[in-house]
């Protein structure tokens, strides 16, 4: 898998992410995938940011779809599909405020890259 397919798996979990990619697109040009990761974890903010128990009534599918696209970028992806969801993603998710909840949903893999920020 490459950062395009992985953007593609995203976009099919989430109508939001959809909209995120069109912008970006018509924004940049062109794919730019580091910045379009910010978008992503930016949309899995919104779902959590009430909670898991919330996230889980109101989300659950669409969150369930894009931490099973990262983690299926984490098992099958490239190196630069990897690094942009341990570095763009997991990494910069660190120090959000809404983590805690994150980590919990994250798969085996993705979850291996947290550093403990």
């Amino acid at each position: 898998m490459n950062n395009i397919e992985l953007v593609e798996k995203l976009c099919e979990a989430s109508v939001a992410l959809r909209e995120a990619r069109r912008v970006h697109m018509e924004s940049f040009g062109n794919l730019i995938p580091h910045v379009f990761m910010a978008a992503v974890l930016a949309r899995v903010g919104q779902c959590l940011v009430m909670g898991t128990a919330h996230a889980t009534e109101h989300h659950l599918e669409e969150l369930e779809g894009i931490i099973a696209a990262l983690e299926q970028g984490m098992r099958t992806g490239d190196r630069e599909a990897r690094n942009v969801i341990a570095i763009s993603f997991v990494s910069d998710g660190e120090v959000e405020l809404f983590f805690d909840d994150l980590r919990q949903w994250l798969g085996p893999r993705t979850l291996r890259q947290v550093n403990g920020k």
